[in-house]
């Protein structure tokens, strides 16, 4: 059984320093079943999971992306599962639960030579096999920060994060905003959609020190375009591209930025003629040029969203032998090349990925009858640098639902738990749990970082009444640093 550390404790909000917890004496409840569905069914016939040992394959199949649901928002932009899920999600994508639906799509005519990510039970570790340690002992808080309450947060910079900050009208929506992680300092650099007198709002965004992209829709038209813009060291947004765009025949691209880069992928949409058929393309702009670049190219929709590691992006294309398989593929980002990739056992679909510590990770929904040791829900990434061979290394399986992608900070894997947000160590085979602040909302802290930094950083929305019914509503970042 896995143990779930971060429970939260009913509490007055006391002061920021007096209302962190610490990470000793947390309850471990039974498992978590919300949400967990059973793929009660055999293995795909023509499924060969690992014919010899299965090692990271360079440049074959194609990639595709998230679903975006166009939905309303005001006040807060968020609710369970995600803050935003690629795009035009805001206020609902979290009650989504991607991928939790019917999965199981049996292979008809799978090609006999498909090799699949093959690891044994036995070479699985969870948190059971790891000591429990006190934060104190491993990270120390460097920051903590006040935003208006309902701001999304992303990061894959080390020194800024870029925000989705809602307002108090109905047009625009939202602004973008860039905070400095040293300083907590928020700077709105974006007002208003540049489409706005087209009836355009923004609705997602990311960025590094280099460079913003965000999405703009028009939710009423069923239009999107993908906007670019540089960014200086002052915060200072250089022209605007549209370097993309597109309609409700494709769906609303999931984004990504790393160093000077724009990605995003396009694709079918989810439940159309064309999911399994049509194409799918991960694009990519550097920031301030308005060409654009096709560095890879699949047929039918992709498992998960577009993930942004510090080296690349992540995606999730079908194998072009066999569309219920779905692959793994990091692309370099220096270059735009593939430079490792696996392939996951028919119709097992991943809801997240990550890349980190040259070793991918990977998030099920879903518990499945087959697939050994990667057969139950959780996120999944090798325990050691797996040199290109998945199927001989060492893996670790932290058993909660995924409620958001995984990150690395040094040699630490970060994951989200049910409440809180939990590192892991494989060297020392320990663990420690980033205590929840009092007054959060259910889901508690959010893992606003991905790739691999040298600091946490994560989100909470703060939403209590005191004993005067006087409203307490923020959001608070919090930006941790391990000791070593």
């Amino acid at each position: 059984m896995d143990r779930r550390p971060g429970q939260r404790r009913p509490a007055n909000r006391p002061s920021a320093q007096s209302r962190r917890k610490g990470t000793t004496g947390y309850a471990r409840p039974s498992t978590r079943t919300r949400g967990t569905r059973v793929r009660n069914t055999t293995p795909p016939s023509a499924s060969v999971r690992g014919m010899g040992s299965h090692r990271s394959a360079r440049g074959t199949g194609r990639p595709r992306a998230s679903k975006a649901n166009h939905a309303g928002a005001s006040g807060t932009l968020l609710t369970r599962r995600h803050f935003l899920y690629g795009a035009i999600g805001v206020g609902a994508v979290a009650a989504v639960g991607f991928g939790a639906n019917t999965l199981i799509q049996q292979r008809n005519a799978a090609s006999s030579t498909i090799s699949t990510l093959s690891v044994p039970a036995s070479n699985v570790s969870t948190l059971d096999d790891y000591a429990e340690i006190e934060l104190n002992n491993a990270f120390e808080q460097v920051g903590e920060y006040e935003l208006p309450y309902g701001t999304l947060m992303w990061c894959n910079d080390d020194s800024i994060a870029t925000c989705l900050i809602p307002t108090e009208t109905a047009s625009p929506l939202t602004q973008i905003g860039v905070m400095k992680l040293s300083s907590g300092n928020l700077e709105t650099v974006v007002e208003a959609a540049n489409g706005a007198s087209d009836g355009f709002e923004i609705y997602d965004v990311r960025g590094t020190s280099s460079g913003l992209v965000w999405t703009e829709a028009n939710i009423f038209e069923g239009t999107w375009r993908i906007l670019t813009a540089t960014l200086s060291s002052s915060n200072s947004v250089g022209t605007a591209h549209v370097v993309d765009s597109g309609d409700s025949s494709t769906e609303t691209p999931s984004i990504a930025a790393v160093d000077g880069y724009a990605y995003w992928v396009v694709m079918p949409p989810a439940g159309a003629d064309n999911e399994k058929t049509g194409t799918a393309q991960l694009k990519r702009a550097q920031f301030g040029q308005e060409s654009t670049q096709t560095v890879y190219e699949g047929t039918g929709r992709m498992a998960a969203p577009l993930y942004g590691a510090s080296d690349g992006v992540v995606i999730t294309p079908r194998h072009p032998d066999g569309t219920s398989y779905f692959q793994l593929v990091h692309v370099n980002g220096s270059t735009g090349e593939v430079d490792d990739s696996i392939t996951l056992p028919s119709a097992m679909q991943p809801v997240e990925v990550g890349y980190g510590n040259d070793r991918f990770s990977f998030c099920f929904e879903a518990i499945y009858s087959y697939g050994d040791g990667i057969a139950n829900l959780g996120t999944y990434t090798p325990a050691t640098n797996p040199n290109g061979n998945y199927d001989s290394a060492s893996w670790f399986r932290f058993g909660r639902t995924p409620l958001a992608p995984p990150a690395w900070c040094g040699d630490w894997l970060i994951v989200k738990s049910s409440q809180s947000v939990v590192a892991i160590n494989f060297a020392s085979k320990s663990y420690c749990t980033f205590g929840i602040i009092s007054g959060a909302t259910s889901w508690g802290d959010y893992l606003a970082v991905s790739g691999t930094h040298d600091r946490v950083v994560t989100i909470s929305q703060i939403n209590e009444v005191d004993t005067e019914s006087n409203a307490n509503q923020t959001c608070t970042v919090r930006v941790w640093k391990p000791l070593s």
